[in-house]
């Protein structure tokens, strides 16, 4: 692998803050890592932490790229997952890693602070989002930045704007690609949105109640006008009390919510706990679905994009709190019509 040189100005936002902040009118995007350039033959060895990273990385670098992720599957956790020897090779033969940043991979600061000092260049797909002002991120009470920026599709479009700049430094022979297909990726984005909205406008007002497992979707709820109620906070690793269970089924009984929803890369334990604490009230609450939270679907079916998973999302939500009319809608394409099948990603452990 040729021997790079990373002057990492990002690294107080990545490790320091986690990469954050953002606006609703975005400044120019510029690059924030100064690395040198690509100088390897053929397309980019790219190692990415979640396959929601990866997907954003294939739409934007089609076939200049070659891409893997360490965290490869629906069931795999980011909040918990501790890399291994094998996560940290793959890490170190990268040409570039790419990661979504604001404490999403909680345990891989280490590794990604190590990298930095052998000259691998890194990228935060979330970094762009800390020149914004106003912010658009949203914090929880500790002031925390929530790191589920791909449930608002106009953040993630954002995100796309920010990797294509950043790509485009570190391989310029690829720059009109690159912006290409971040416009491509924009509109893609902008009509999941679009679809979504109208799927969503079918249920009523009154049914518009997300509860889930662990706090992932406010942004989700910001973009499609919905109310989120969780049991966990907004990683996996923090402890729900019985407080908060009994909470959420005095909410499920009293507001007479019909459905509540598991998550692919949770646990169903505490959802579970309340459909039984409903039960012991008269109340029959169902399980709605099973929801992409942290990671996208399975590599070769329709979810393994994010917005292929967010229409998922969006549809079996819609269904189960009662929407007025068919939540059914035809696929959403990918936005790179060169976007490449991962050869030889590297299989994730599922830390559950």
């Amino acid at each position: 692998m040729p021997n790079f040189r990373l002057r990492c100005l990002l690294m107080t936002a990545v490790f320091g803050a986690g990469c954050g902040d953002s606006s609703d009118t975005p400044p120019p995007v510029t690059p924030t890592v100064d690395v040198e350039q690509y100088s390897g033959s053929g397309p980019i060895h790219v190692v990415c932490t979640t396959n929601i990273i990866k997907d954003l990385v294939r739409q934007i670098g089609g076939d200049r790229v070659a891409v893997t992720a360490i965290m490869d599957g629906p069931g795999v956790d980011p909040h918990s997952y501790t890399p291994s020897p094998q996560d940290t090779n793959a890490l170190t033969a990268a040409d570039l890693v790419v990661y979504s940043g604001l404490h999403l991979e909680g345990h891989f600061d280490g590794p990604l602070e190590s990298l930095k000092h052998r000259g691998i260049p890194v990228i935060c797909v979330t970094g762009g989002l800390s020149n914004e002002q106003p912010s658009r991120l949203l914090q929880t009470e500790d002031g925390i930045a929530d790191p589920h920026v791909w449930f608002d599709p106009e953040l993630w479009l954002s995100c796309g704007e920010h990797l294509a700049a950043e790509l485009s430094q570190f391989d310029p022979d690829g720059k009109e690609q690159y912006s290409t297909s971040a416009v491509a990726f924009t509109e893609l984005m902008r009509t999941t949105l679009t679809q979504g909205v109208e799927i969503m406008a079918t249920v009523p007002e009154e049914r518009r109640v997300l509860v889930t497992a662990h706090d992932a979707f406010e942004y989700f709820a910001r973009a499609f006008n919905f109310r989120v109620e969780a049991v966990q906070g907004i990683s996996t690793e923090s402890k729900p009390g019985l407080r908060r269970v009994d909470e959420l089924v005095k909410l499920l009984v009293d507001n007479r919510i019909a459905a509540v929803f598991t998550e692919q890369s949770v646990s169903d334990r505490n959802i579970a706990a309340l459909v039984a604490g409903c039960e012991a009230q008269k109340h029959n609450l169902k399980i709605g679905g099973r929801l992409f939270s942290d990671t996208a679907g399975a590599e070769g079916t329709e979810e393994e994009t994010l917005a292929g998973a967010l229409l998922h999302n969006i549809r079996q939500i819609a269904t189960a709190l009662g929407a007025t009319e068919s939540a059914a809608g035809e696929p959403v394409q990918n936005s790179n019509a060169t976007s490449q099948q991962s050869g030889g990603a590297t299989e994730a452990k599922d830390s559950q």
